[in-house]
């Protein structure tokens, strides 16, 4: 009720601001608001409209509020905004802003706070930017779609287009139910503690580069969907990062139709921490390329194949990331993912087993019942070849295998029995037997 009395209020006063008379329903403060279209704007797509944004984003006082209603504006540059401005369009597929220059459109230099809602940027620039972002905090996009030229047909024309780049230590930069589409890289980030949510990339290049090599490109994802088609001339990787780096979580996020899906570090370095959190990553090639990483971390994701031949599901280089976690993988195209992925540091728990785990203190294992066995050993098969007895006593089905001990000086002795029950010792040598 309370919106709707707002509403009406809107609708039913006429403010003056200088000579315009300010007439949207949309925007709640008719005091500070200002309509583009009062300061000579046509929007029709074909008239330039640069001179009207810029009187109409100077005139009155700060903070800015502009509304640009439904239309297609047509412009060469984009204005500086003050602290706080607030910048509002009919919707992202009706307000739209064209672009056809190499520069970059909006600049937030030093900003705080500056909002971009319910409209859409589209770039025909082969070399353009359509939001550069540095040094600057809080500052939101809302229901706003980027949008570049980039398509197969296409390719590599517009390689160089980019959607957004944060860098210069730009923080809490917020993406909500944005589209970033198109581009050759959608964004670009060198700077941490940022954040895309309820958003899609789809048919950019590459989707997200962290970049920069110096500790701090991050990011945190939550509900993206990257998507592209099944050409390998429009999405090379959803997502790269190259070098040193600080934190990257994705949690409830979509991967289809890339090479690679994620490419996570390089030989330079990689990121401080990586983490994913129930996502599904379907590739052509390669769903998840781990080169360096510290403290990779991967819970309930789903890895598949775009095309009918599989992809590599997961690969991970054990110099670059010898240690990390992973629970409840599924694999796609067969009943588990293959332990020979992980190397030897990793904590794996996969559907009914756990393999490379490490304990410290007490380990304590004990049966379910009184029938059951307290612990099984087993080969790559599954074939139990040893087990402890819910008596606690050891019991090994290989009749070759006995038990190994080691002498005071260094020597191996396996001792084992016989048929006729007789215990023997046989030498096996001063290296330590691999069987």
């Amino acid at each position: 009720m309370a919106a709707a009395g707002s509403l009406a209020a809107c609708a039913s006063d006429a403010t003056s601001i200088g000579d315009a008379q300010f007439r949207s329903p949309r925007v709640t403060d008719v005091r500070a608001a200002r309509n583009i279209r009062d300061f000579g704007a046509v929007g029709d797509g074909r008239a330039d409209d640069t001179a009207a944004l810029a009187r109409a984003a100077a005139a009155g006082t700060s903070p800015l509020v502009l509304y640009l209603p439904a239309g297609d504006y047509r412009v060469t540059q984009w204005p500086a905004l003050s602290d706080y401005a607030t910048i509002l369009g009919d919707g992202a597929d009706v307000t739209t802003i064209s672009y056809d220059g190499d520069d970059t459109l909006v600049t937030l230099n030093g900003r705080q706070r500056v909002r971009f809602s319910r409209m859409g940027f589209y770039l025909t620039g082969p070399k353009a930017t359509a939001v550069h972002i540095t040094g600057s905090f809080r500052c939101s996009f809302e229901s706003v779609v980027l949008r570049g030229n980039h398509l197969s047909g296409n390719y590599p024309r517009y390689a160089a287009q980019r959607g957004v780049v944060l860098d210069g230590n730009t923080g809490g930069t917020a993406f909500i139910d944005c589209d970033i589409n198109n581009f050759g890289y959608g964004l670009v980030a060198s700077c941490i503690q940022n954040y895309v949510t309820s958003s899609k990339f789809t048919d950019n290049r590459i989707g997200v580069l962290g970049t920069g090599n110096d500790d701090n490109a991050g990011l945190a994802l939550t509900n993206v969907e990257f998507v592209s088609d099944a050409d390998p001339r429009t999405t090379d990787r959803h997502v790269v990062v190259e070098g040193e780096a600080n934190d990257w979580w994705f949690t409830n996020v979509w991967f289809e139709g890339a090479d690679t899906a994620l490419s996570i570090g390089d030989s330079q370095g990689g990121p401080a921490q990586f983490g994913m959190v129930n996502c599904k990553i379907a590739a052509r090639t390669t769903c998840l390329d781990l080169v360096h990483c510290r403290q990779p971390y991967l819970a309930n994701v789903q890895f598949d194949a775009d095309l009918d031949t599989p992809a590599t599901e997961l690969r991970i280089d054990p110099a670059g990331c010898p240690d990390g976690t992973a629970i409840n993988l599924i694999s796609g195209s067969a009943d588990d993912l293959d332990p020979r992925a992980f190397p030897a540091g990793w904590h794996v728990i996969a559907r009914g087993s756990v393999h490379g785990a490490r304990f410290s203190g007490t380990t304590v294992a004990r049966a379910a019942s009184p029938d059951d066995d307290i612990l099984h050993l087993a080969d790559r098969d599954g074939t139990v070849l040893s087990a402890v007895l819910p008596s606690g006593a050891w019991l090994s089905d290989n009749t070759a295998a006995g038990i190994v001990l080691k002498d005071p000086v260094g020597s191996y002795w396996r001792v084992s029995v016989g048929t006729d029950g007789v215990l023997k010792t046989t030498a096996l040598g001063s290296q330590r037997p691999r069987t």
